[in-house]
Parts: structure tokens; sequence; C-alpha cells
């Protein structure tokens, strides 16, 4: 759960415990986990719409520990992005199910809500800010589950790590709360299973057609995505299409377009990024040329079955 306290917190602490009682670690292993979790915080950032620094402090005994001191022009939006990083390390993830994406417009709504709720707590602090909003809109943030995933397999990888830690730290240096701990056999848990997102379908898709395939086989068409304005090469899987064009020797022209049901397949980059994998045409409702229009003798909608439900580091230039 996400708190905010009285006292202004300006500080992460991050504990690696390690097994033989030494204070060091693989560099490239730490240095790995140290840019999957500085990623996880410009998510935050960035969806607080908040310009926020970070340094690292020396390290301190006691396995290996070290601090992001976060530093900005709000001590809320600090606070708050802090709360929020050791709100969402320690949350599990359901790894039995599909990474599937939030809706696009839900999610904006909640940002636009959350940075609206910022700005009237700046000019008035008797304002209140909506937590639960909060905490929703960060569960289920792709990009903060890959790279979270991402750094605990790291650390899963690396056996001298027995469990990990974080905890916020005030400005005095005295700590805010208690530690959220995970331990080693909890870190399967963070990883996800599959990056494979859950593909969007365009329904009424307009595609110029710039090769067409006229002869069996598994190749691919090429064309211009209207509504995208983007060239894609895409598999036709309307068999029917398909014949009518090889047997029946359907023209197509400079400029001639297919209205089409389109799946678009994509998946997650090691960074979260949304990357689309490929393009299939599922069925086509209609052809037309710039001085005609024809309709395929087939318009149907075939849809898929849906899945089951170092020193200073500036965030912005990172």
């Amino acid at each position: 759960m996400i708190t905010i306290g009285k006292e202004p917190v300006n500080k992460i602490e991050l504990h690696y415990y390690l097994q033989d009682t030494s204070h060091s670690m693989n560099a490239l292993v730490r240095n790995k986990c140290e840019v999957y979790l500085l990623g996880i915080l410009k998510e935050i950032s960035s969806t607080l719409n908040a310009r926020i620094q970070v340094e690292t402090e020396a390290y301190t005994e006691g396995g290996l520990r070290e601090r992001f001191l976060l530093r900005g022009k709000s001590e809320y939006n600090i606070s708050l992005a802090a709360a929020i990083f050791r709100y969402v390390l320690p949350l599990e993830v359901d790894i039995e199910k599909i990474v599937s994406e939030e809706d696009k417009q839900e999610t904006k709504t909640s940002i636009d809500r959350l940075r609206k709720d910022i700005r009237d707590f700046e000019r008035d602090s008797e304002t209140e800010i909506d937590l639960e909003n909060i905490q929703a809109l960060f569960r289920n943030n792709l990009k903060i589950l890959k790279l979270k995933s991402n750094f605990y397999r790291q650390l899963s990888g690396y056996e001298k790590v027995s469990k990990f830690s974080v905890q916020l730290v005030h400005a005095d240096g005295t700590f805010s709360g208690k530690p959220s701990t995970v331990n080693r056999k909890q870190f399967d848990t963070y990883m996800l299973v599959a990056d494979t997102l859950k593909p969007e379908q365009d329904d009424s898709a307009v595609i110029e057609i710039v090769s067409p395939v006229l002869k069996t086989g598994s190749y691919k068409w090429k064309g211009i995505y209207i509504q995208a304005n983007k060239t894609i090469s895409f598999a036709m899987c309307d068999e029917e299409f398909k014949k009518e064009v090889i047997n029946s020797g359907m023209m197509f022209k400079n400029g001639t377009r297919i209205v089409c049901s389109m799946e678009i397949n994509r998946k997650m980059s090691e960074f979260g990024e949304v990357v689309v994998t490929g393009y299939s045409v599922l069925s086509v409702s209609g052809k037309h040329d710039e001085a005609e229009a024809a309709d395929v003798p087939k318009p149907r909608t075939t849809k898929k079955k849906k899945e089951p439900k170092i020193q200073q580091l500036d965030l912005f230039g990172f």
C-alpha cells in the first residue's frame, strides 16, 4: 500500500543481502540491476510528469547497501515517486497469465486525474490525493512489470544474493517505515514467463497494396497501412481472397486498396517498450481502385479467441 508521510522522503536504500557475509557483488550483475531500477524510477517520474534527478551515495556495510538520492523542485513529487517505487518492487505478478495490456483510454484518464490531483495539492496542501488511483495505475504498468522482471531475473541467476530489500529514508537520514523485503525463493514470482502482448485488432483497416502475392505460398504481401501512414509487410490469412486473386486474376492497380480486419501482434522489448512483431489480414471485406469500388463476396470478420483473463544520473538522460 502507498502511504505518504508528513516528513519528506528523498532517499531510497537498496539492500542486497549476501550469502557469505561479504560486501561485494559481481559488478556486471549489480550494474544491470541498477539499469532496471533506474528505468522503473524514470517511468514513475514520467507518469507523474516530474523531473527528478537521481544521485548515488557511497555504499555502507551490511551485505551491500546503496542509496538513491532524489532531487527535484517538488518535495511532494520526490516523496511520492519514492513511495511508488517502494510499493511496486515487492508487488507480485501473476505469472500464470499472458501479459495483457491495460485499457489505454482508462490508463490515460487515470494519469490525467493523477497529474491534476498533484497540481491541486501543490496549490492547496489540504487537497487529498487519490492513492487508490495511484496504486491501480502502477500495479499493472507494463513497462514497470517488464523492468522489474528483468531485475529479479538478474538476481535469480546470481546465487550470492539471498534476499533484497528497499526502504525509504527521510532527509535527516532516519528511516521511514519498515523495509520491504523479498527472499530469494520469491524471485521467480516476479519474473514474466512471456513478453507477448495481447494482439490489437483493427476491423476496418485500409491498406493500399504495394506488392500483392500472385502465387501460392506463405509469402508476405506489402502495403501502406493508411490509418498509421506506415508501410508494412503482412500475412494474407483470408484463404478465399487469396484463391480469388490467384485463380480469377484479380487486378491490382496503382492506388488499389483493401478494407480488412487486421491483427497486429506485439511484444515488449527488454526495457518494456511495445514492439510490433507482425501484421496479419484475417479477412478482406472490400477492394477498390481510384475509380471504382468492389465488395469481396465474403464480408466477414474473423476474430482471434481471447486469451484468459554511479554517480549523478539524470533520469531523462538515461
